[in-house]
This record gives C-alpha cells, structure tokens and sequence, in this order.
C-alpha cells in the first residue's frame, strides 16, 4: 500500500482541502450586496456635505444682509446727526456772530496809537532794549505760541473752557496779545462782554502791529507787584539795575512774579518759581543745558535781599 493511498492521508487530504474552501472568493451575490452599501453611503456623505455647504451659504447670505442692512442704518444715522450738526453750527455761528457784534458796537478802532496812548508806565523801553531772555522767560512762561497765532490761541482757549468747566479749578486762556486788550483797552472785569473784546482786539491788534511790537507794549505795562509796571521799573524794584543789564536768571525771576504778583514778590516763593520759567525756558530750546544749570544755581537775591 502507498503512502498517499492509506486512509490517514486521506483524512488529512480532506482535511486540508475543507480549511481551503474557506479562502475561496466570496459568492458574486454578497460583493454585490457590500458595493451598493458602499455607494449608498458614499452618496449620502456627498449629499450631506453638499448640504452642510448650502446650509453655510445660506448662514453667509443672511450675515451679509444683515452687515449690510446696519451699516446702511448706521450710516443713515450718521448722516442726520452731521446734518444736525452743521445746522447747529451755522444757527450758532450766526447767533455768536450777533452777540459779538453786539458786544463789540461802539469800540474805538484799533490802531498803535491807541494802544500807544494807553501805556501805564512813563518808564519805556523799545523792544530791541529789552534782554533776548526776558521776552524768551515771559513767551516761555505765558504764551508758548505767542508767534504762531494771530491774537487767539484757539487750541488753549478750548482748554481752558474745558478745564473750567469739569474741574473746580480756574485756567486762563488768554494770549499776551489778548491781556494787552485787558490792561491797556478794556478792563479786568469777569464777563463774557470783556473776554469777547478781548479777543476782537486781539485779532485788529495783529493786523495793524507786529508780534514784537505786540510784546511790546505788554512788558512794558505788566504789573510785577510792589507799585512796579512794565521791565524797567520791576528791573530797578527787585535788582536796582537797569533791565538792558539782566542777566538770565533775573530775566526768569522777573517774568515767573507777573503770574501772581501778590505771592512771588517774596524772594523764597520767586526763587521757587523761576525754576519753572527756566524748565519751560529749557524744554522749549531757548537755552542749553549749560546755560539753564548756571541760572538755576544762581541765588538770584532782591535788592532788598542784598541789604
């Protein structure tokens, strides 16, 4: 008897043969059945994304629509609130020009001999007499943008008025040119009347006078205290020198005491003071470093000091 022939490979014959009818391809019927799931479910993915897209479309039509329909209603609002605007404006430009034409009906015209005729102080001296530094202290101290403007600083008068009104402190904003027109035209009343002279003269002012002239007729009219008006007096009151022979740290003392007389006519409140004229003096490029550090070791002592 063979080998192959015996009943025990046989056995194993059907044995193997039985495990490899298991490996045979799957019937025609099932792969049929597996590929239309498999197409179903591909189409539904296809459709659910397309209409996850749609859906993102229609969310993106309806958030530009929106967009668009509060900007049209924003910039309709802005619209009437500028057209609003203007006509406040031009109702108020034509009731403040009223008001000032009425404040201002039967003042002299300006002209330098007005202003001339009106000196407080007998003790003039021409402008170009007059220290460099003093005019640079007084520009520095009192009207940084004296040069710039033509009588009103508008962008300092707004502060003021602003200042005055949202705080329970007081802030000037009046230029020289426009305390020139209170010391030598109008008066030192509080009043809307004399502040709105103030500034029409201040602006005829720069039309008929230099900025220099202008500068002037304040020096030589600004009270420092202790009876003294105008540079020449102050400069023999408080140093007994003529003003041509100031030197830089007098020239700041000088015009830091015409913010308050009152007060800085003591030496130790003018000393204080000077040291802010000098800063001003220095972060405005009127002086070096040098020239700021001597001034303001200088004593600076009042003739009254020295005796």
């Amino acid at each position: 008897m063979s080998y192959y022939d015996s009943s025990e490979n046989r056995i194993r014959r059907k044995k193997v043969s039985s495990n490899n009818s298991h490996k045979s391809p799957l019937p025609e019927n099932v792969e049929k059945k597996e590929k239309t799931q498999y197409l179903k479910r591909s189409t539904q993915e296809v459709k659910n994304k397309e209409e996850k897209n749609n859906d993102n479309e229609i969310k993106k039509e309806i958030y530009y629509r929106k967009r668009d329909k509060k900007r049209k209603k924003r910039n309709i609002l802005i619209k009437k609130v500028l057209t609003f605007i203007l006509i406040l404006t031009f109702v108020g430009s034509i009731f403040a020009t009223g008001i000032v034409a009425l404040f201002v009906a039967g003042t002299p015209k300006i002209t330098k001999d007005l202003v001339y005729s009106n000196y407080i102080s007998k003790n003039v001296v021409d402008i170009n007499e007059i220290p460099e530094n003093l005019k640079n202290a007084i520009v520095a101290t009192e009207d940084r943008r004296f040069y710039e403007h033509n009588g009103v600083d508008i962008k300092s008068l707004v502060r003021s008025v602003v200042n005055n009104i949202f705080t329970d402190t007081t802030q000037g904003g009046s230029t020289i040119d426009m305390q020139v027109s209170k010391n030598l035209l109008t008066n030192d009343t509080k009043s809307v009347k004399r502040k709105i002279r103030d500034i029409n003269n201040a602006i005829q002012m720069n039309k008929v006078m230099t900025k220099d002239e202008i500068l002037g007729a304040y020096l030589n009219n600004i009270y420092f205290g202790k009876a003294s008006y105008g540079v020449s007096d102050a400069a023999k009151t408080y140093f007994n020198k003529d003003v041509r022979d100031l030197n830089l740290a007098q020239c700041a003392m000088l015009a830091g005491i015409t913010n308050n007389p009152a007060r800085y006519m003591q030496h130790d409140e003018a000393k204080r003071r000077q040291k802010v004229v000098l800063k001003h003096m220095y972060d405005l490029g009127y002086i070096d470093y040098d020239q700021y550090m001597e001034a303001l070791n200088d004593p600076t002592p009042f003739k009254s000091e020295i005796a």
